[in-house]
C-alpha cells in the first residue's frame, strides 16, 4: 500500500470536521474528551457521534453497553444545552469475522458523514473504543477509506511495536485487524496514560464553574476509582492532540499486522502511520481547563 495516506492535521486556524465513536459509559476520560470537543467550535465541526459497546463476551459485555454510552453522551450535551444540536447513534456488536462488517445506525452514520465531505475535506473520525463501527463501516463502504482520516486510541506505548494489550483493541480484535489492513489514513494514538488530574484540581477548577465542568467534576464521586489522583484520563489527549499537536510526541512507523492475539507481525506491506506517544501532562490539562473556563459558542 505504498499510496497509504499518512494524516496530517489541518493548521490550528482550520476547522476539523469529526466525529467520536466512544464507549462513553465504560471510562470517565470518554467524557472529558467529549466536553473538550464540544468546547472548541474553533477548532470542531462535530458531526456525529456513536456509542459503542464495551466489556467481554459473556461476562460484562452486551447490547446494554451500547445503550448506556448512548444515554450518557445524550446526559453530557444535555448538560452543555444541545442535547439537539448533534446527532448521535448507537452502533452495532463486535465483529465475528475479519470480512464480516455489522450494519449499524452508527456504521451508517460513519459512511454518510464521510460522504458528506471528500477527499481534500476528510472526515476525522476519533475511535475512544472497540473498532466495531468504524471497520464496518469500512467494509461496507470502502470507497470512504479516501475521505477520512482515522485516529484510534490503542494506548499500549510499553508494549509496542510487539504487541497491544490495550482494552479498546481487545474488544473487538477482528475489528482492528480488519481496520489496520484496510488502507484507511490512520492515526494509531499509543499514549494517555500520563493524564492524572486530582480530585482537588477539578474540585478547584470545574466544579465552581456548573453546566458541564460541573457534571465532569461530579462524575468522578460516581467510582473510588475515578477519585484516585492517579486515575488516568487517557482518551482526552486524543482530543487535545487535534487541537494542539505540540502537546504529545509522534513518530510515522509502518502499519502493522496484528494477530488474533493481539501480536503485531509483518510489516511492509500496509503503507505508513502516524504513531502519537509520550502525552505531556501539563500543557493537554491547561488546554482542557482553559476550554472548560471559557465556555463556548453555540454549535
Amino acid at each position: 500500500m505504498d499510496g497509504r495516506i499518512v494524516p496530517e492535521t489541518p493548521p490550528k486556524h482550520n476547522r476539523i470536521r469529526l466525529l467520536i465513536d466512544t464507549d462513553a459509559a465504560n471510562e470517565i476520560d470518554d467524557l472529558y474528551a467529549i466536553a473538550l470537543a464540544i468546547r472548541s467550535p474553533d477548532r470542531f465541526d462535530i458531526e456525529g457521534l456513536v456509542a459503542t459497546h464495551f466489556g467481554q463476551k459473556g461476562e460484562t459485555g452486551g447490547p446494554h453497553t451500547i445503550r448506556h454510552s448512548c444515554e450518557i453522551i445524550l446526559k453530557l450535551l444535555e448538560m452543555q444545552g444541545c442535547r439537539d444540536s448533534y446527532r448521535v447513534e448507537e452502533g452495532g456488536d463486535p465483529m465475528r469475522y475479519i470480512t464480516e462488517p455489522v450494519q449499524s445506525p452508527g456504521a451508517e452514520l460513519i459512511i454518510e458523514r464521510a460522504h458528506a465531505g471528500g477527499c481534500d475535506d476528510p472526515l476525522w473520525v476519533v475511535g475512544l473504543g472497540a473498532a466495531s463501527n468504524i471497520a464496518s463501516a469500512l467494509l461496507l463502504d470502502p470507497s470512504i477509506s479516501a475521505k477520512i482520516r482515522l485516529l484510534y486510541h490503542a494506548r499500549s506505548e510499553w508494549s509496542w511495536p510487539h504487541r497491544s494489550e490495550q482494552f479498546n483493541v481487545a474488544g473487538d480484535i477482528p475489528a482492528v485487524r480488519a481496520m489496520l489492513i484496510s488502507g484507511v489514513p490512520l492515526v494509531w494514538f499509543d499514549t494517555g496514560t500520563q493524564l492524572t488530574v486530582s480530585m482537588e484540581e477539578t474540585s478547584r477548577r470545574l466544579a465552581p464553574l456548573g453546566g458541564l465542568p460541573g457534571f465532569l467534576h461530579s462524575y468522578r464521586e460516581k467510582e473510588k476509582y475515578f477519585q484516585s489522583d492517579t486515575k488516568g484520563f487517557y482518551d482526552l489527549g486524543d482530543i487535545a492532540w487535534l487541537i494542539d499537536r505540540s502537546v504529545c510526541s509522534e513518530e510515522v512507523v509502518e502499519v502493522p499486522h496484528m494477530s488474533e492475539r493481539m501480536i503485531f507481525t509483518r510489516r511492509g506491506d500496509l503503507g505508513r502511520m502516524r504513531r502519537v506517544h509520550s502525552c505531556r501532562r501539563k500543557p493537554v490539562w491547561e488546554l482542557f481547563f482553559k476550554r472548560m473556563e471559557a465556555g463556548s459558542s453555540d454549535p
